[in-house]
């Protein structure tokens, strides 16, 4: 159990580094697959999210 609750943790950490990573290069709120604005009340819901509604349902994302 406490090594899945470890894994999560080292996965939630690696999606906010990689939104600060964004945010420094300008890219944050586009979607990392299609380049298309994401969504504010998607990233209201999740500010780590990378990808729009449409590429994380096609499984494009992530």
């Amino acid at each position: 159990m406490s090594l899945e609750a470890e894994r999560r943790r080292k996965a939630e950490l690696q999606r906010i580094e990689s939104s600060l990573k964004r945010i420094e290069t300008g890219d944050y709120g586009y979607c990392v697959t299609c380049g298309e604005q994401i969504p504010l009340k998607r990233l209201e819901l999740d500010p780590t999210l990378p990808t729009c509604v449409d590429c994380a349902g096609s499984g494009r994302g992530h």
